[in-house]
């Protein structure tokens, strides 16, 4: 049962001094101050499980969640907890047992979500963490620290994949006979032809109606949109033989002039683009580029549609998967798209770029129109238009996936397209948010469809 503040409390809590939690400028260890949480853990909660009944009908059970093993992180600067790793889908954070613990055993309360009515916390009392709470820790004297307390539980059950039922239409991007679109800090952007005129439009990350026209400050080429690029904070670009960037799609500084096919993207702080027959990467920006270590095959470099992704090794630090895709021009007779890999961080100098070759059949990489690639955790996902040269297939028949860096390609059912879709079947795009969330924008029909990826990063 719930027990409220004695009167007291509430009546020197209007004047206390706000004790800090924050680090010592002094020191590099952690400052409490005489007032913290120092430890916060969940008990056993409850889970609705779904299941297929034998005769194959859907139907749901309730089990415990032993969530001890799911750790808090307490930010002593922000005053926040929270949970990084969620809990699992169907997880009821309506009335949770946590265990905290406070530092010089101060006493802890935590705030209504109705009122700003103050609680007793205590072992036995469930407390509902459905929205985020204030938690407060006292000290003798009356002064507090304050913190926001967060649970996250999945909101996509493991391994499945829906897109949400939204109207994002805009008829100006159904208008576009080429797009790129790319995320970059909580906004999407979309560079694309309108015949002769590049356009450029930008929504944020939670409203998928909400596009708006930008007006860049330089001139730019029919091809600046398929060199649209995120990394660092910065959009970039290759238009007219120069590398430009911006932070809000408006203001474009110039950074260097290169010779290239196309850029590809960037990983680490470094931009990679491809030339004739060679990588280059830039380490500042763009302003500068240098040759990269190449092996054989360089005739198989794509040219077209190219993207760049980055895998960090799970077990050395420091270690790092580059892997390059993309197609080279319709004119070449191909039976699969480009893929070359390279490995960086090791103390071996012989590293190259290497491609990985077609013998891979059936599991070749997917030669579409207008491949779109993106990184979904640790696998790469494909989708695209009609099957170009030897590759044949339908257009937006299948996405497929690959979970060994490029090398092989297989179809996956778990992604399926949004309902009603329709595009022109060489102008639409394809990127992932911040947050994990999948979008697809469609030309001609100028429809936007997004999806959260959180089920499908659930199974890795």
């Amino acid at each position: 049962m719930e027990r409220k503040l004695l009167s007291s409390v509430l009546l020197f809590s209007a004047v206390f001094v706000f004790t800090s939690c924050l680090k010592s400028n002094d020191d590099d260890q952690t400052n409490y101050a005489d007032t913290a949480i120092t430890a916060f853990s969940l008990n056993t909660l409850k889970q609705t499980k779904h299941v297929k009944t034998k005769a194959g009908k859907d139907s749901t059970y309730q089990d415990k969640l032993t969530a001890s093993g799911y750790k808090f992180y307490i930010d002593q600067l922000k005053h926040e907890i929270y949970n990084v790793d969620s809990l699992p889908y169907g997880t009821d954070a309506r009335k949770v047992l946590c265990t905290i613990s406070a530092k010089n055993g101060g006493t802890v309360v935590y705030k209504s979500l109705t009122s700003d009515t103050l609680h007793y916390y205590t072992t036995k009392d469930s407390v509902d963490f459905s929205k985020p709470r204030e938690f407060r820790v006292y000290n003798r004297e009356g002064a507090y620290c304050s913190y926001k307390v967060t649970v996250n539980v999945r909101k996509v059950a493991e391994g499945v994949f829906a897109w949400h039922r939204v109207s994002g239409q805009d008829a100006r991007l159904g208008a576009l006979t080429a797009m790129k679109a790319v995320a970059l800090n909580s906004k999407v952007y979309v560079m694309g032809n309108e015949g002769s005129t590049v356009k450029l439009y930008a929504t944020a990350d939670n409203n998928v109606a909400g596009w708006q026209q930008l007006a860049p400050n330089v001139t730019l080429d029919g091809q600046a949109y398929a060199n649209l690029m995120a990394l660092n904070g910065y959009l970039y670009t290759y238009s007219n033989g120069r590398v430009l960037r911006s932070q809000d799609g408006i203001t474009w500084e110039y950074r260097g002039n290169v010779a290239l096919k196309q850029l590809a993207g960037g990983y680490n702080n470094i931009i990679y683009g491809v030339t004739e027959g060679s990588v280059l990467l830039s380490e500042d920006g763009g302003t500068t580029w240098k040759s990269d270590a190449m092996g054989a095959e360089t005739g198989y470099l794509p040219t077209q549609n190219v993207r760049l992704f980055g895998f960090a090794s799970k077990v050395n630090a420091g270690v790092y998967n580059l892997v390059l895709t993309g197609i080279r021009p319709s004119n070449y007779v191909d039976d699969s798209g480009m893929v070359w890999g390279r490995l960086l961080g090791t103390n071996d100098n012989t590293q190259t770029w290497n491609y990985y070759g077609q013998g891979f059949s059936p599991y070749q990489t997917p030669r579409l129109t207008n491949l779109q690639v993106v990184k979904v955790g640790s696998q790469l996902l494909a989708f695209g238009g009609v099957g170009i040269g030897g590759y044949k297939a339908k257009a937006f028949a299948q996405f497929h996936y690959s979970v060994d860096k490029g090398v092989t390609w297989r179809k996956n059912d778990s992604y399926s397209l949004p309902k009603n879709f329709e595009s022109d079947a060489a102008s639409f795009a394809m990127t992932v948010d911040e947050h994990h969330n999948l979008w697809l924008i469609a030309g001609k029909s100028g429809r936007v469809w997004k999806g959260n990826l959180a089920g499908m990063l659930a199974k890795e």
